[in-house]
């Protein structure tokens, strides 16, 4: 079991005021303290009420932080006595050796699996990273950057302006958009409420030294975007886009190799590439970390509804990461 579990980027203030801010209608929020440990979970529905982390649905981890066995365990005790005044609670994305995971097994919660995030662990420099990969990967990571530069004019850049910033999120969304409408789809951030909240995160965020917002450039037109995160040693990898035209020179991976470059010059330990098992992260030396949820419903006829309407809920939201994950196999990204 951990020991301890520090808070990760989505438990930030500014991460948590903005997601209040664009997606507080209609939630009622709640920060737990006790002694040298924290939650943040927020309330949703009026007749029905759910106790769920703060942001979720958005962000990928759990909103729990403790310093020792003692702390979580004292954590734990609020965080169900709140429970106790829902008619559910669902608390998705706990590492699976964190504390609250025995503890709440111990109370009669139910324990199941959530979906796994793949992570690299870095190395302390680039050639002992590219030394790691398998033999096809390693020569890719070097041959795909020079073909590509070969063909077209390549930049690649890392939007440090607030200007740059907005007009790289647009680029974004475009590229993203791009791809899943040629699916019949509308993708993610098609909504201009989850817009205004990545806006808002990496505007926060670039003030913080915390965003590592990457385009790359051919002939002067973004062909791919990267949003990353970079928060206490740790880089997190968000969400992209693509030029779907562009496929068949592997900009996802050209620009993948300079961030991942760029993490580990920084002194990063972790690139954290989030949920989806997509098989490129796994190409790039990522290695399952298992997560779990945490649920909780009342024994009355509240109770059960929610139970179904989750249940539901998370089915639909699978089924959306499969198409995720299959749109980035299919095209090599």
């Amino acid at each position: 079991m951990h020991e301890s579990l520090p808070l990760t980027i989505f438990q930030t203030r500014p991460y948590l005021l903005a997601y209040r801010r664009h997606f507080g209608a209609a939630k009622t929020f709640h920060r737990v303290r006790v002694d040298n440990a924290c939650a943040f979970l927020m309330t949703r529905g009026h007749t029905a009420k759910r106790l769920e982390w703060w942001g979720a649905g958005i962000h990928d981890i759990g909103g729990a932080a403790y310093a020792s066995p003692d702390s979580a365990g004292a954590l734990w005790r609020q965080v169900e006595a709140l429970a106790r005044d829902h008619h559910a609670a669902h608390l998705a994305q706990l590492p699976e050796q964190c504390q609250l995971v025995g503890l709440a097994q111990a109370a009669g919660w139910q324990v199941t699996d959530a979906e796994a995030c793949p992570v690299l662990e870095l190395p302390p420099t680039w050639d002992d990273y590219v030394g790691s990969l398998g033999k096809n990967m390693r020569e890719q990571i070097k041959r795909y950057p020079k073909r590509l530069e070969k063909e077209f004019r390549v930049t690649y850049h890392l939007a440090e302006t607030d200007a740059e910033v907005q007009q790289s999120l647009t680029d974004l969304f475009q590229l993203h958009g791009k791809r899943w409408r040629a699916r019949g789809q509308t993708g993610v951030l098609a909504t201009p409420r989850r817009q205004k909240l990545h806006r808002a995160v990496c505007a926060a965020f670039l003030k913080h030294g915390w965003l590592r917002l990457w385009t790359l450039r051919v002939d002067n037109r973004p062909a791919c975007v990267l949003l990353n995160y970079s928060h206490g040693g740790k880089y997190y990898f968000f969400i992209g886009g693509f030029e779907p035209e562009l496929m068949r020179w592997s900009v996802g991976t050209c620009l993948f190799a300079r961030v991942i470059r760029t993490a580990i010059e920084e002194g990063a330990t972790e690139f954290d590439f989030l949920r989806g098992e997509e098989e490129y992260k796994y190409r790039l030396g990522a290695i399952n970390r298992h997560y779990k949820t945490l649920s909780y419903y009342q024994d009355s006829p509240r109770g059960r509804l929610l139970q179904r309407r989750i249940q539901l809920e998370n089915y639909l939201m699978h089924r959306v990461y499969l198409a995720f994950s299959a749109a980035h196999q299919k095209k090599g990204q």
